[in-house]
């Protein structure tokens, strides 16, 4: 199985806490999500106990199944990494279909919280094998939120790592037109921080082979 990365599991780190989930788990989690999966047992059955006491708010669940995909990539035996990721990806699938006007009024790092979720949803949907059917959904979303007016007109900070990713999973899925696409506007916001780097250096790579 790939290897899941911090940004394709709610990327980045934020400071601000959702009301359903505190700033304790927030932190265990990206903890986690780095690759230390020392606290993720813990964190499973504490958002565990949060979505059964909110289990209408499509923000817990997101974290939560991002947990369970998290759980997937530590798990040893090949059943259980299924069954983990599966069940992960599925939560996160319907917290998306959750998504309300609240969602989309509330802020989470300069994003609507909605499109935050989405743009999440559409790099880890690619980051996962093929064979768990996700990537299609994957490059949908990132289309949808790459054409997003909302989220064109959001500070180019808050928006640098999904053209990051979305480029990548272009190239990865033999789109390299679309990818080209994406790393133009990218360079039109005029962000210049790692993210837009690391995406340069991966068209600079797809142009030399």
């Amino acid at each position: 199985m790939k290897k899941l990365t911090l940004a394709s599991l709610l990327l980045v780190c934020s400071y601000s806490a959702s009301a359903s989930i505190n700033e304790q788990q927030l932190a265990s989690y990206f903890q986690a999500a780095q690759g230390d999966y020392s606290q993720l047992d813990s964190l499973y059955k504490e958002l565990q106990l949060v979505h059964q006491q909110q289990p209408s708010d499509p923000w817990t669940l997101f974290y939560l199944g991002g947990t369970e995909t998290l759980k997937g990539d530590d798990a040893w035996m090949p059943w259980t990494k299924m069954r983990y990721t599966e069940d992960g990806l599925a939560r996160m699938d319907k917290a998306l279909n959750m998504i309300g006007e609240e969602q989309w009024q509330q802020q989470y790092r300069y994003l609507p919280q909605a499109i935050y979720m989405q743009a999440t949803a559409a790099v880890t949907f690619t980051s996962v094998p093929d064979f768990f059917n996700y990537q299609d959904q994957g490059m949908q979303l990132f289309k949808q939120v790459l054409n997003d007016q909302r989220f064109l007109q959001s500070p180019a900070q808050a928006t640098s790592w999904v053209y990051r990713f979305a480029v990548e999973a272009a190239l990865n899925n033999q789109q390299p037109a679309l990818a080209q696409q994406w790393f133009k506007q990218l360079k039109q916001s005029g962000v210049n921080d790692d993210y837009s780097q690391l995406t340069a250096q991966l068209m600079a790579k797809q142009n030399k082979s």
